[in-house]
């Protein structure tokens, strides 16, 4: 049934882009991204094979950007390398470059402008657990926990425990509270608590189980709550040349979210 449902979206989002130049005020160039982030979902499948975290993020960053000129020029292989590259570039701050021969394609991803912004953003919590929603820098990662480890309803031991966190188990951290040593988590995408930062460790993206996925939270237990919160963002550089020598530039924004990159 999603096949279906996904190959509609994809049919008519392309019937639309092949039958006009714009709908309500989207150019074909935007209607063509709208038709990438439909098929980036499949694209990010095959690029993650059993790695749901890798796929679900190269089929956001890739996808977004099919319909947009670079997309245009490479064939499905060689976006799929691109999102790759972008993906890790965006994360890591470093710039990667791959060349495949069979297409001649040779591609670069760096980083061309860093900032932080802080601003009102809206996260989801559960309103039973999450007493309080402090200031935070956004993190938007996936984290293990060193051992077994009491979720507490706010920062600070003085909160009531509403959770337990497995010795091993991930855990997707929302962000670390400001000038404290506490980072929120979340389930489903949906804050769930606090934990002790020195008991959560980084995973590398290529480890992300993307467990919480999996997991849904009713919408009667979900509260929106604005939090002021400080956010890192990047533009990344994407530069390919084709075999025949023909090249194109074109840059992508991303900023850190809570439930990982952004593209804005």
């Amino acid at each position: 049934m999603k096949n279906k449902l996904k190959a509609i979206a994809i049919a008519g989002l392309a019937l639309m882009l092949a039958s006009c130049e714009t709908v309500d005020g989207m150019s074909k160039e935007d209607m063509g991204t709208a038709v990438g982030g439909v098929l980036g979902a499949v694209i990010g499948n095959k690029v993650g094979g059993d790695n749901k975290a890798l796929a679900m993020a190269l089929g956001a960053i890739g996808g977004a950007y099919l319909g947009k000129t670079i997309g245009r020029m490479l064939d499905e292989e060689d976006q799929q390398r691109l999102a790759a590259s972008t993906f890790k570039t965006m994360r890591t701050g470093e710039a990667q470059s791959w060349h495949n021969p069979e297409t001649g394609v040779t591609a670069k991803t760096s980083i061309k402008e860093t900032s932080t912004q802080t601003r009102q953003v809206q996260v989801k919590v559960l309103k039973d657990k999450v007493k309080e929603v402090p200031p935070m820098d956004l993190i938007g990662e996936e984290y293990s926990a060193s051992s077994s480890i009491n979720v507490r309803g706010g920062p600070g031991t003085d909160y009531v425990i509403v959770d337990k966190l497995a010795a091993g188990e991930h855990i997707n951290v929302v962000g670390k509270v400001d000038g404290k040593p506490w980072y929120m988590i979340s389930r489903g995408g949906v804050g769930s608590g606090f934990v002790y930062s020195n008991l959560l460790a980084a995973l590398p993206a290529e480890k992300w189980s993307m467990a919480e996925a999996d997991v849904q939270v009713p919408a009667s237990e979900v509260a929106a709550v604005s939090v002021n919160a400080t956010r890192d963002c990047r533009v990344v550089s994407q530069e390919v040349t084709l075999d025949n020598g023909q090249t194109a530039t074109e840059d992508v924004t991303a900023c850190r979210g809570s439930n990982g990159w952004e593209i804005v």
